[in-house]
């Protein structure tokens, strides 16, 4: 059913229904279908599905604002949603890592690519993998106040784990992780993250592989509050998460964020219920929600039969403000499940990127809650800069988006896919999406671009290529991870090739990935002070305030004169409108109604529009 909360928002602020903004795609091409085949991923070696390579020059041209990091020829960076592979620190350091393979026979030399910025400069591309044997997908955090910790699986023996107590110098020590009795060796896809105030509870979630404890594929958790010499919990299978819940929970659907001493996991599958785990206690508690249910529950490849449905593709990213709420966004699909076995159909142009926070309703297990606005479903949940965020855009202004006669279908389904989100301390959302672009073309595809969203003043503003520059002309865009965001800067991380799609699904030869990255410099007015362009000057007073703030600032000429105070979804909850005025301006707020936490304060004056984070307690 259509959420009441999510119409109210809309009346708030006037957001219309018709999605008259979103570029419509061919009836011909909505209607095409695939058939994909289902398999767990391959956690040893795989076959070598294509002998070619193509050459490509070691080190390129690029953007201003990017630097390559490294390389690799093996290019499936992940199954489904995409590892933290950024580590960026408060004091400006930062740390990529990839699953990094030059050898493409086996890649035996398969393992993990790191690369360090100290402040200064990245280092040198590099020449081999951290650890001393073959391996790949690696998660990095920080661990304690100066150190750092790279986590993968190896395939063959459990997990690999690498640390030093100095981050980006010295000699990493490497420790073998074993799963529980009688899947010692089988655990594989782990994420890793840290909480605490110096990063020093350690928390893991590892996939099965194989059968365990009554599921398929089953997720589990485990902490360590000393670097890992001891966990407890070791290998758990948190409530709301095992076989009285799911038949299977799969491999790389899973990610995690954390802020403080909170911590969360979001999982995100076709085949399964999106929900979140969250911990507000360093993970020795945890609540589940859902965020959106399943219309088939127990999905099981060798009995469930569907009808076609909407879902959350499987690739999605999570992240924490200031407060310690979650916001969520996730690419959308349009599958269905006609056979039993473990093949199932794809629309594969059906097209966007959703976003939820926890101030939000969760979504229904309608077949089309999460249709995308435009195309007319009557039962869709989905509204246009409330919930539905991203989509391919219409670069040749024409009002469609016209693509080759394919699409490229990764294992990240859809045109638009592999969302990461950030957010700075002044609860700023932005948001970075691989899509397929039109006007960028190889032979019978088009490749993808990755753009950019911002969630800023309780708007979402407009959209961005950051791989426009002409460097990246004939580059395919994909895997993106936000590292970081400040109130200047946001710090990121991608993949870049020369061809769509990946040559581990023998979709064109091996070929060079470059690993890039990039810094978005934020525009002025963006951060908390956030002057309007006429110098307009903002404070708020008391911040936090409890009963009632100031809003204080000068005009320089008369002006028109309006606040309004909107929540973390967007929802204005306060508008004082004062028509034209001159000079020192201080106008009292009556905030005693609102609830306690972060808000975003606009001041507009005339065209001219500032805003301030307000906090209520």
């Amino acid at each position: 059913m259509k959420k009441s909360f999510l119409f109210a928002l809309v009346l708030c602020i006037g957001i219309a229904l018709s999605a008259q903004n979103i570029p419509s795609v061919s009836k011909s091409q909505l209607e095409t279908m695939v058939k994909v085949d289902y398999r767990a991923p391959d956690k040893a070696v795989n076959p070598l599905m294509n002998y070619n390579v193509s050459m490509i020059n070691n080190k390129g041209a690029l953007a201003l604002d990017e630097t390559e990091l490294g390389e690799t020829w093996y290019d499936l960076q992940s199954n489904a949603s995409i590892a933290n592979r950024f580590q960026v620190w408060d004091d400006g350091t930062m740390a990529a890592v990839w699953t990094r393979g030059l050898e493409a026979t086996a890649f035996p030399d398969r393992g993990t690519g790191y690369n360090f910025f100290d402040g200064a400069e990245w280092g040198p591309w590099p020449t081999a993998r951290i650890e001393d044997r073959r391996c790949g997908w690696p998660s990095i955090a920080a661990w304690g106040e100066t150190g750092e910790i790279v986590v993968v699986h190896n395939g063959v023996e459990g997990l690999e784990w690498s640390q030093r107590e100095t981050k980006g110098t010295g000699s990493w020590t490497q420790t073998n992780f074993l799963g529980p009795a009688g899947l010692e060796n089988d655990i594989t896809w782990p994420r890793m993250i840290t909480s605490g105030e110096n990063n020093e509870i350690i928390h893991l979630f590892v996939n099965s592989y194989v059968e365990y404890m009554g599921q398929g594929q089953a997720l589990l958790y485990s902490r360590s509050a000393d670097g890992g010499e001891t966990w407890d919990p070791h290998h758990t299978v948190l409530d709301g998460m095992g076989d009285d819940y799911y038949f299977e929970l799969g491999a790389d659907d899973y990610v995690l964020a954390a802020r403080g001493n909170t911590v969360a996991m979001l999982y995100s599958s076709d085949w399964a219920d999106m929900f979140m785990m969250k911990s507000d206690d360093n993970g020795e508690t945890w609540e589940k929600t859902i965020i959106w249910e399943h219309p088939y529950q127990f999905f099981d490849w060798n009995t469930t039969i569907t009808d076609t449905f909407f879902s959350v593709c499987n690739t999605a990213n999570i992240a924490l403000d200031p407060d310690g709420m979650a916001h969520v966004v996730f690419g959308i699909s349009r599958v269905a499940h006609f056979d039993v076995g473990a093949s199932y159909t794809l629309w594969p142009y059906y097209d966007g990127i959703g976003y939820w926070n926890e101030d939000m309703d969760p979504f229904s297990d309608d077949m089309d809650a999460l249709a995308p606005p435009q195309y007319g479903f009557a039962n869709s949940e989905m509204i246009e800069d409330v919930n539905y965020i991203g989509w391919m855009q219409d670069v040749d202004g024409d009002g469609e988006v016209t693509l080759n006669t394919d699409i490229m279908c990764y294992q990240q389904h859809g045109p638009s896919n592999m969302p990461t989100i950030g957010i700075n301390e002044f609860g700023n959302i932005y948001v970075i999406y691989a899509s397929t672009t039109e006007t960028y073309e190889i032979d019978v595809y088009n490749y993808k671009h990755l753009w950019l969203r911002s969630y800023i003043g309780g708007v979402w503003g407009d959209f961005e290529d950051l791989t426009s520059d002409i460097s990246h002309i004939f580059d395919e865009c994909y895997y993106p991870v936000i590292g970081k965001v400040t109130s200047s800067t946001m710090h990121y991380i991608y993949n870049a090739d020369i061809t769509p799609g990946l040559a581990w699904d023998d979709d064109h030869a091996w070929q060079q990935n470059r690993i890039i990255y990039g810094q978005y410099d934020l525009p002025v007015g963006i951060g908390e002070n956030t002057n309007g362009l006429q110098g307009i000057l903002v404070e708020l007073s008391p911040n936090p305030a409890t009963n009632k703030v100031m809003v204080k600032f000068k005009l320089e000429e008369p002006a028109d004169v309006s606040i309004c105070i909107t929540n973390m979804t967007g929802q204005m909850v306060k508008e004082v409108k004062k028509g034209q005025l001159n000079g020192p301006v201080n106008i009292i707020i009556e905030v005693s109604d609102l609830r306690a936490g972060t808000y975003v304060c606009t001041v507009k004056t005339g065209n001219d529009i500032a805003t301030k984070k307000l906090i209520i307690k």
